[in-house]
């Protein structure tokens, strides 16, 4: 049972998403994004690493894999796209980290797929909404549910992931986070190294 405080805290983020708009980002200046890259260019290391050691371990380990893919892409979503946007929405510089921290704080990507989808076809170069990867017939969002069932069976019910869905989560890995990050931060006059800093 959740305390009045946790009620809440829900209530306030649901009421933060909901005025999350496509129109609040489509007014949101780029100027107010590059500032969290600037402020926290190391916000994508740690993908890079987990990325990096979920493809070490895929052949000898699909279900370490897959729990470590899809951390990486939702880290990715979360922290190193949406994030700064909410960031860059609170003009109040001392309360816009704590702002962005609650917003993407134990959320689904779900509740954000709209605004992750205008970012990336805002300031990148994909229709994030509609994209597939070559050769699939599913839309990166559906396969991003697929991969999370898969790795939320593994976590909560012990169940050994099949190694096709540790694949699946590695090519929406690597989309997510080598093309299309890669694409949004270039078009913001960033460039991304090999270990994840923003320069």
């Amino acid at each position: 049972m959740m305390t009045p405080d946790e009620i809440a805290e829900d209530n306030w983020l649901y009421e933060m998403h909901e005025s999350i708009s496509i129109e609040a980002i489509e007014g949101f200046t780029s100027g107010r994004l590059c500032s969290y890259y600037q402020k926290y260019p190391s916000v994508a290391e740690n993908v890079f690493s987990i990325y990096r050691e979920a493809k070490s371990v895929a052949e000898m380990s699909p279900t370490a894999a897959l729990l470590l893919f899809t951390a990486a892409i939702e880290v990715t979503l979360k922290s190193t796209v949406l994030k700064p946007v909410i960031y860059g929405l609170v003009h109040n510089e001392s309360v816009a980290d704590l702002i962005s921290d609650l917003a993407v704080k134990n959320n689904g990507l779900d509740r954000f797929k709209e605004v992750l989808s205008a970012v990336m076809s805002q300031y990148g170069t994909v229709d994030f909404k509609n994209y597939k990867i070559s050769g699939h017939t599913k839309n990166i969002w559906e396969e991003i549910d697929l991969v999370q069932k898969a790795r939320n069976l593994v976590a909560h019910r012990a169940e050994p992931a099949n190694p096709e869905m540790a694949v699946l989560a590695q090519e929406i890995a690597t989309a997510i986070i080598i093309d299309f990050l890669q694409d949004v931060l270039n078009n913001l006059g960033f460039e991304l190294d090999r270990n994840g800093k923003i320069t």
